[in-house]
């Protein structure tokens, strides 16, 4: 039998729909992004290269695919000038080596407000899993779980084994009547990591301390952060651990000057690096 032709009310819903699937994809926005290092022992490369879509998903939550193109642009003058940049390497840029897919969404949770976020990492290459679930409790002050699998990111920090942690900064403004002084405590259930993060900011220095014990093994470490913000527009920081190895870095706009050193090798100037991040958007 021939297909009726649909009725005036199938096809005005129908129109309805795609009006709103394309006002969904006029309200997207697309991004690309990198950064360029320039090493101290001559090479030039792209370390970091990566297109982001974002779009609102399921009223006020929104969806980013952050795909990572299959090529990055090195340039080598050691022992000899080489790099990639010619037509049988740039054929890389219409491949995909990776890509994350994120959900993010506020909701409720046993009348809690939550922020909830849902991310697919790494999915062609292993896929690698994390979700955080943040709140504000009147209490406790902001509380953040984290579930993540071994290999993705969270909060930036790559994940060396399966982590179920709970952080919680706490609220030293009510604690001890302070706004200079911050602090969280963070517990990870499988690997009985405790970690402690303190925080002190006098005019235009800003001190930091983070200490991590575990529990199991009582194996402690620790590292200082100083940060210097009285030059307008640059930023100097300077991390070390506790057997006295770090990085200096200064900052200005898009730039930064990163010189790793440590106690017993000094600073090796074929570790410097000049990063220049960019972003473009489409």
């Amino acid at each position: 039998h021939a297909r009726p032709f649909p009725r005036p009310h199938d096809r005005s819903r129908h129109f309805v729909h795609q009006n709103h699937l394309f006002s969904k994809m006029n309200s997207a926005t697309v991004n690309m992004s990198g950064r360029v290092v320039v090493g101290g022992n001559g090479s030039v490369n792209e370390d970091k290269f990566s297109l982001s879509v974002s779009a609102p998903f399921a009223g006020d939550g929104s969806v980013t695919l952050n795909a990572k193109p299959n090529y990055r642009p090195s340039v080598s003058s050691k022992n000899g000038v080489s790099h990639n940049v010619d037509a049988g390497n740039l054929v890389g840029l219409s491949e995909i080596s990776d890509y994350d897919v994120t959900i993010a969404k506020p909701c409720e949770l046993l009348g809690q407000a939550c922020d909830v976020e849902l991310s697919m990492q790494k999915c062609k290459s292993g896929q690698a899993n994390a979700m955080t679930i943040s709140t504000n409790h009147e209490k406790l002050g902001d509380v953040t779980v984290s579930l993540a699998r071994k290999g993705a990111k969270v909060g930036g920090d790559t994940a060396s084994a399966d982590r179920a942690s709970v952080k919680v900064n706490l609220p030293m403004k009510d604690l001890i009547s302070n706004d200079d002084v911050t602090a969280s405590v963070e517990y990870d259930i499988p690997s009985q990591n405790a970690t402690l993060n303190l925080g002190y900011t006098s005019g235009d220095v800003r001190l930091g301390v983070k200490s991590s014990f575990n529990v199991k093994s009582n194996a402690a470490s620790h590292k200082a952060t100083v940060n210097y913000s009285g030059i307008e527009g640059v930023g100097v920081e300077v991390d070390c651990n506790q057997d006295v190895a770090g990085n200096l870095s200064v900052t200005k706009d898009k730039y930064e000057l990163r010189v790793p050193f440590s106690k017993d090798g000094g600073v090796n100037p074929d570790d410097v690096q000049l990063r220049m991040t960019w972003s473009q958007s489409l």
